[in-house]
């Protein structure tokens, strides 16, 4: 039977887990119990638990009924509650009110009823009538009547703030919701200034504000303000379903500023939580930013493109049907807008006017804006990065102080307004205040275009390369780029990118008839640019003969310098060192060079050139370019600059038409990179500047090589900023140009250089964003990369979430590359993650998985999976209660015998001892039994977890396991013994060497409790 202790204990487990439908259920249960237990106490404490759990866990309107009877039980008995209790139940009864007026199905009488019961409720507590005010402004508003609204926020003003009171986070959100409902949008903005500039903050704030601000910061010119508070409000919401509301007001704001892709993305992300609305106004105001952004896709010309995602079929608040995945943009948008209109009209229906429906239409008229933040180069999409932010206004009071007890409520006042000369109301623009300390900090970070001090680079001479219509197209435009000299052009890269990221040729062994070694090279050059380096390198392996016999030798160099390029990259990628193959690669490529110098000598000292030898000298030039990449990374310097002269002699043999560029441009720039790469960064970058600077115009391929190698040197050198200002600028070339691949890569770097200047938001919103891309293409290595770097950037953070989705994302990719050793670390890193998530289970689950990636035919491998398995048991114990923790027990031991068993045999080493190993092991054992509440048991392992660290005189190890034997005698009220541990501590650390260290801090905590 259960007892009065189940329930407790049930309650004490829910309210460790956190909110959720899960949690609602457990107490749900303990409330039968408690019914069937007839315990009058339980069966209030069970009923306020489960309206709280209800109203936390996005199920609200469940509330009312555990509400209802509590309200009720305390009507007749009010002495069943306690003085906690009744605090209690004054939030929930304001919480009830909101919840029946959200929903159109509760009557305009019952709503007013409740009112007028939560005002009653409220005086005959002798409450302030703050929240009364507060609540019955909300109501007005839902209830269509703003003036009535107005008047109930300035009776809300005019009233003390007092423990039933929202925060102060929280309770100006009545004004600022207000303001935006009825178009105030200076009076929305500085009652929003205190959450704005982080002067408060609670669970939810600020980024509810930040979400709710986000029209009027924009609608009242202030732009950056805006894009702030969408990137650093939209990160803390993303992975809350309760906050859709807030969802909605993202959505809004992404399609007044024009931004399809990030809008539809979000849309895309979030549609299904439209069926967990939790009220039928939340769900309104999730149709209205849902449709604008539809509206804004259409307008983009993108209608008749599959939404991508299946709208859930739903109907507690109103009937929603549902679409398919297919269904086209554009017919989404009519059937979300029809959604929204008919549930609007249930309002007014309910209301008795039309005010809600009239703030939909404006709405979903509402023309977007012209400009969007760090839009002014020209280039069409550019990257926003966090910039300092307007003037926000002074903060709008929304309470009563102190000396202003007793003033008679003036309704224009109190809401930020003020009578012109005519005497007619307006709003009112009250003085600016200065930037908070962090943007006023930022100012400093803001991306320049240029380097400090220097004039502005001249702007890009960017023309979009015309698309690609199918794959013979893009072979014979490869072919064509092939016959330059320098063919690296913007129209070769986005060529190139388009094969990489559209699939495009035919299959292999297919080729393109008259072009087969260009279609197998250009399919090669795809997959470099997809960093599929061993399978670039097979393709060329397989087409060398096709381009030998069209160039002699010469085809052949040109194939193994290439091939030669990937290795080097596929080995940087994998982190493989390099030391132990450097002289044997350096030795290649200057013998394929030497080969191929031989030959640009022969060809040029030839009076008259025939076609086949000028385009013999193409292929030679740039090959040599190529050599001279892969001896810069082989930090061969003069090499280097001998093979680029070698080109530069090439070129002036051939015709000016067979070069892509001005050669002397292209030609610099190549020196300016192998300067700078192989470490006189000063005098590359001022190379690299001059040649951008040589022109009006500067071409885009020589401004991304540019800013690439300048964002480079700033990194190696500390300049976080000037390199986030560089690679910025190069990933702006690439996305207006809508070459994705490298678009990717340049985000990529940008996001390395933000997190090195710990820009950490910036930096995981680029990543994600070339993440995004890379994802969207298939390009698996290029995401692994990115997901390794989310996950530390969410390390850096504090975004558990964040570092658990991305490192199992990376663990994946890894697996299947068969790089297992890596992959268990990132498996490890997830595990931590789930673990600060309270998630141990999970946690346990991962750490085995990673111990079981280990290679056991070594003795790390042996040593690393008995380690991982030991964390393993130690997550798995380490649950919300102590019942859940003890029921894990057995199955902890066995696993820790499982991690015994692994490192049983691995021999003494000069680096490795097996006493401290099984001292390690014993140690974590006594942490288990300590968890389970087993602490005699766990007693004789801390003293054997002494012993086998003192084998290797590791006193700062051993000292760990005299604290928890301290910690175990006196939590078992053994003083003596418990004394007697911590001097054991004092005696281990008693050299000067020590002082201050964690162990002696602990011992003297444990001291004191004991005297």
């Amino acid at each position: 039977m259960t007892t009065r202790e189940d329930i407790l204990e049930r309650l004490a487990y829910a309210d460790a887990l956190g909110h959720g439908p899960q949690t609602s259920a457990l107490i749900a249960e303990a409330v039968s119990w408690a019914d069937a237990l007839g315990d009058e106490d339980l069966r209030i404490a069970t009923r306020l638990a489960l309206t709280e759990a209800y109203q936390q866990g996005n199920e609200a309107w469940k509330a009312l009924a555990p509400f209802s009877w509590n309200l009720g039980r305390y009507q007749r008995r009010p002495e069943a509650f306690d003085d906690a209790q009744v605090r209690t139940l004054h939030w929930h009864f304001k919480w009830a009110v909101a919840v029946a007026a959200a929903n159109p199905r509760v009557s305009k009488d019952k709503v007013r009823q409740l009112e007028a019961s939560l005002e009653e409720f409220y005086r005959s507590g002798g409450a302030s009538m703050h929240v009364v005010h507060g609540e019955r402004a909300s109501v007005a508003g839902l209830l269509g009547l703003e003036e009535e609204a107005a008047e109930e926020l300035a009776a809300w003003r005019a009233t003390h703030r007092d423990e039933n009171a929202d925060c102060e986070g929280c309770d100006p959100m009545r004004q600022v919701a207000f303001a935006y409902r009825t178009e105030a949008w200076e009076l929305a903005v500085a009652t929003a200034v205190p959450a704005l500039t982080g002067a408060v903050s609670c669970s939810v704030q600020p980024q509810t504000t930040q979400s709710l601000v986000l029209l009027p910061l924009l609608a009242s010119g202030r732009p950056r303000a805006a894009w702030e508070a969408h990137l650093r409000s939209y990160r803390e919401i993303r992975r809350n379903p309760k906050a859709l509301i807030s969802l909605s007001y993202h959505l809004e704001y992404l399609a007044l500023v024009g931004r399809v892709d990030r809008g539809l993305e979000i849309l895309r992300r979030h549609l299904s939580w439209l069926a967990q609305a939790e009220s039928a106004y939340v769900l309104l105001s999730a149709l209205r930013g849902m449709s604008l952004v539809l509206r804004e896709a259409e307008r983009a010309g993108r209608g008749e493109e599959p939404l991508g995602v299946e709208v859930p079929a739903a109907d507690l608040w109103y009937p929603l049907p549902g679409l398919e995945s297919s269904t086209t943009i554009s017919r989404a948008y009519a059937e979300m807008t029809g959604w929204a209109r008919r549930l609007a009209q249930q309002f007014d229906t309910r209301n008795g006017n039309s005010t809600i429906s009239d703030h939909l239409e404006r709405s979903l008229a509402r023309a977007a804006f012209d400009a969007a933040p760090g839009a002014v180069h020209g280039l069409g999409v550019e990257v926003d990065l966090l910039e300092p932010s307007e003037e926000l206004p002074e903060a709008a009071q929304t309470s009563l102080t102190v000396d202003e007890d007793g003033a008679a409520p003036d309704v224009a006042s109190l809401l930020g307004l003020v009578a012109d000369d005519n005497g007619l109301v307006q709003e009112h623009a009250p003085r600016t205040t200065s930037s908070s300390q962090e943007t006023a900090g930022r100012r400093a970070h803001a991306a320049t275009s240029h380097q400090s001090g220097d004039e502005p680079f001249p702007l890009v001479d960017l023309v979009r390369p015309r698309p690609v219509r199918n794959g013979e197209e893009a072979v014979r435009r490869y072919a064509d780029h092939r016959r330059t000299i320098g063919s690296s052009t913007m129209d070769y890269w986005y060529v190139v990118d388009q094969v990489a990221t559209r699939d495009l040729l035919p299959p292999i062994g297919e080729e393109i008839p008259g072009l087969e070694y260009h279609t197998g090279l250009l399919r090669a050059a795809a997959m470099t640019c997809r960093t599929e380096m061993d399978e670039a390198i097979a393709e060329r392996l397989r087409i060398r003969p096709l381009i030998e016999l069209a160039f002699g030798p010469l085809g052949a160099y040109y194939v193994d310098l290439l091939n030669l390029d990937n290795e080097i990259t596929a080995d940087s990628i994998a982190e493989r060192s390099q030391d132990a193959v450097r002289d044997e690669r350096l030795q290649r490529a200057t013998s394929l060079i030497g080969q191929i110098e031989a030959q640009v000598e022969d060809l040029v000292s030839t009076e008259l050139l025939d076609p086949g030898g000028t385009d013999a000298l193409v292929l030679a030039a740039d090959a040599l370019l190529v050599g001279a990449s892969v001896l810069t990374d082989l930090h061969a310097k003069d090499e280097a600059l001998g093979a680029i002269q070698v080109v530069a002699r090439a070129a002036d043999a051939v015709p000016e038409d067979r070069h892509a560029e001005r050669m002397d441009d292209i030609l610099d720039m190549a020196r300016a990179e192998v300067l700078a790469e192989c470490g006189d960064v000063y005098n590359g970058c001022l190379l690299a500047e001059e040649v951008m600077r040589r022109h009006e115009k500067v071409s885009p391929v020589l401004a991304a090589r540019g800013r690439r190698l300048l964002g480079i040197s700033s990194m190696e050198v500390g300049q976080f900023d000037e390199a986030i200002a560089q690679f910025r600028e190069q990933a702006n070339i690439m996305l207006a140009a809508g070459i994705t691949l490298y678009a990717v890569a340049s985000l990529l770097s940008l996001g390395s250089a933000l997190e090195a200047s710990e820009r950490f938001l910036e930096s995981a919103e680029v990543l994600e964003s070339a993440l995004a891309l890379a994802q969207r293409t298939g390009a698996r290595s290029i995401a692994l990369y990115l997901h390794r770097l989310l996950a530390q950037t969410g390390m850096a953070m504090g975004e558990e979430e964040s570092v658990a989705e991305h490192s199992l994302e990376a663990a994946r990719i890894l697996q299947d590359q068969g790089r297992r050793a890596l992959a268990g670390e990132y498996l490890s890193h997830a595990a931590m993650a789930a673990s600060n998530l309270k998630d141990n289970v999970r946690a346990a689950a991962l750490f085995r998985q990673a111990a079981d990636l280990e290679d056991t035919r070594t003795d790390q491998g042996c040593l690393d999976r008995g380690r991982a398995l030991r964390r393993s048991a130690r997550a798995l114990v380490d649950d919300l209660t102590l019942p859940m923790a003890r029921a894990r027990l057995d199955e902890a031991r066995q696993i820790m015998e499982e991690a015994r068993q692994a490192f049983a045999g691995v021999a003494d080493t000069e680096g490795y001892s097996s006493a401290w190993e099984i001292g390690d092991w014993h140690d974590d054992m006594a942490w288990i039994l300590w968890r389970t509440g087993q602490n005699w048991q766990a007693v004789q392992h801390c003293e054997a977890a002494y012993d086998g660290y003192m084998d290797t005189e590791d006193r700062d190890s051993a000292s760990r396991a005299l604290c928890m034997l301290a910690r175990l005698h006196a939590e078992r009220g053994e003083r003596d013994e418990a004394l007697a541990a911590c001097a054991r501590v004092r005696d281990l650390l008693g050299e000067p060497y020590w002082d201050g260290h964690d162990a002696l801090e602990f011992v003297a905590s444990i001291e004191e409790t004991l005297r």
